[in-house]
């Protein structure tokens, strides 16, 4: 387990994030990118800006399909949050004609419309990219005030009441402003409550709420709540459209008063930096970023907490310690302190220790989802698949659509015997959403794999899995109907598939990563039907321990 995922750091890139196909039956005209004007931008992001796009201009040759659409898009949003619109308006469209089937790179381009007050265009983009992505939240806000903005109110309550999960403070702050709207004072009553007992922080509602009590005609409750209003406001986590949106800049379809409208406040968008850099291993960028924040809150338990992380993954253990118990005195219900100590005694090979501080960090923060993913691998490592499991089904009672515990726990109840459990299971989800891509795509793997399932579901599995390859090159894609063709008896179609999946990942990724592959094709040459849903040397069925970056010198 890398430390990104202790750190509740989004997956954005995450090989298990669900990815609609790429078609590839010819390769889509590019547009070159045009040269920028930096000369007005200050010294130092136009240094950075310049080395994003030699980087790029390296790279483009020699990349394909998906990893170039995603190559565009990300130097497309560097260009966007600078505020040179027209080379990221090219890099985007780039990267959707590279993978016109993939989400994200609409909403990026949905949200560059929305900043150059190209309303229709940006609502166009939105509304696509939330039919190849339903699950990503931020798309679905972006969807809701594309709707607002254009009078339909309706529609608007209808995304956000699909959302897997409408109980969190956004979605719940827009649905009271559409109560507002339509005046069902006691629905937007109910929905502000709901927001503040999930964010006591975000006092900004507090007045929201005593105009809904206002119009509900009680002003006693008014008056009370009106009186708690203060500056905190709501966070909608967006890691994907922080790419584009710059210091200060509106988000997508933004509305005067609207918590999607409010900019990013310096606390969090230090948090989403520093959560970046400690990601990409800028240890010393990530403490300029996190020493700016604390001289503004010194005693903030969620800024400490995550430089004790940031020290932590970078070898400096005591340091590390410094910060937790600074972070601990300040809030002693900040779960993400016990998450850092179990860090620190992982990477000290103590497991047992580890274990005992993300149980507590649990106690204290039963939904704290870091804290359970950490729990789940040290269990995973000590071969208790049963709590393991336990872990990952906790994670997915709250957040029924996540990909990564849903992975987590196919390969667990592989290796516990329990595949009939998960089929079970991904069925019960799969009636509300059957055309789940990625949901699918585990149900491909675990209904090929499974001894205990029967021949017509290995059957469905094959239809499934065959409709997912047509036109899609990815790995993960090919591999998962290389197993539903030997599950049906078609070893020699199974073979060759895999065959093509080795070719794409040489390709692509390079031959360090061909060796997972190469035993499911071993296994089919030799028509053994594998017994796990991925190569039993997957990190996914032996979580790595935490470790410090390699060469830092701990201090222990």
């Amino acid at each position: 387990m890398s430390p990104r995922l202790l750190l509740a750091a989004a997956l954005l890139l995450s090989p298990f994030a669900p990815s609609a196909p790429t078609a590839i039956a010819a390769a889509p005209r590019l547009t070159p990118l045009p040269s920028a004007d930096l000369s007005r931008l200050p010294a130092e992001r136009a240094a950075e800006l310049r080395a994003q796009r030699r980087s790029f201009d390296n790279a483009k040759d020699v990349l394909i399909g998906d990893p170039l659409a995603e190559t565009y898009a990300l130097l497309g949003a560097a260009y966007a949050s600078n505020g040179l619109y027209d080379v990221a308006a090219v890099a985007l469209d780039n990267a959707i004609a590279l993978a016109p089937g993939d989400g994200r790179w609409l909403y990026l381009r949905g949200a560059l419309h929305a900043l150059r007050q190209q309303g229709d265009a940006a609502r166009a983009d939105f509304e696509q990219a939330l039919k190849l992505d339903p699950g990503y939240l931020p798309i679905r806000i972006a969807v809701a005030n594309s709707r607002i903005a254009a009078g339909n109110l309706d529609g608007a309550r209808d995304v956000l009441e699909r959302a897997p999960r409408h109980d969190q403070v956004v979605p719940l702050v827009l649905l009271a402003s559409i109560a507002m709207k339509q005046q069902r004072y006691a629905d937007a009553v109910g929905a502000l409550q709901r927001a503040l007992a999930l964010d006591p922080q975000a006092t900004q509602l507090y007045a929201r709420l005593a105009d809904a009590h206002a119009a509900a005609g009680d002003a006693k409750a008014a008056a009370q709540a009106r009186a708690k209003a203060g500056e905190g406001r709501p966070v909608l986590y967006d890691p994907l459209g922080q790419r584009i949106l710059g210091e200060g800049a509106a988000p997508p379809v933004a509305r005067p008063g609207s918590a999607a409208g409010a900019a990013v406040a310096p606390r969090e968008r230090a948090i989403l930096d520093a959560l970046r850099q400690i990601d990409e291993r800028q240890y010393a960028a990530a403490r300029s970023t996190l020493d700016a924040a604390l001289k503004q809150a010194p005693r903030d338990s969620m800024l400490l907490a995550l430089y004790g992380h940031l020290e932590a993954a970078s070898g400096n253990f005591a340091a590390a310690q410094a910060r937790l118990d600074a972070a601990r005195r300040a809030d002693p219900a900040n779960g993400m302190v016990e998450v850092g100590e179990g860090l620190i005694k992982e990477m000290r090979d103590d497991d047992a220790g580890a274990r005992e501080d993300y149980q507590q960090a649990i106690r204290v923060q039963p939904n704290l989802t870091a804290a359970r993913l950490a729990l789940a691998a040290v269990e995973l490592r000590a071969k208790r698949y049963g709590e393991a499991i336990a872990q990952y089904k906790a994670i997915l009672r709250e957040e029924p659509g996540d990909a990564q515990a849903w992975t987590r726990l196919l390969a667990a109840e592989a290796l516990a015997g329990r595949c009939a459990d998960t089929l079970a299971a991904l069925n019960e989800v799969l009636r509300k959403a059957p055309d789940d891509a990625f949901l699918l795509q585990l149900f491909v793997r675990s209904a090929s794999t499974c001894t205990a399932v029967g021949a017509a579901e290995k059957r469905m599995a094959l239809d499934y899995a065959a409709k997912q390859y047509r036109g899609n090159d990815r790995p993960a894609v090919g591999e998962a109907y290389a197993l539903a063709l030997a599950a049906n008896g078609q070893w020699d179609d199974a073979v060759k598939t895999q065959e093509g999946v080795l070719f794409v990942v040489l390709r692509n990724e390079g031959e360090s990563a061909l060796p997972p592959y190469k035993d499911v094709l071993e296994q089919l040459r030799a028509r053994k039907l594998p017994d796990l849903p991925w190569s039993a040397r997957s990190p996914l069925f032996n979580p790595p321990r935490a470790r410090a970056a390699a060469g830092a010198a701990a201090t222990r």
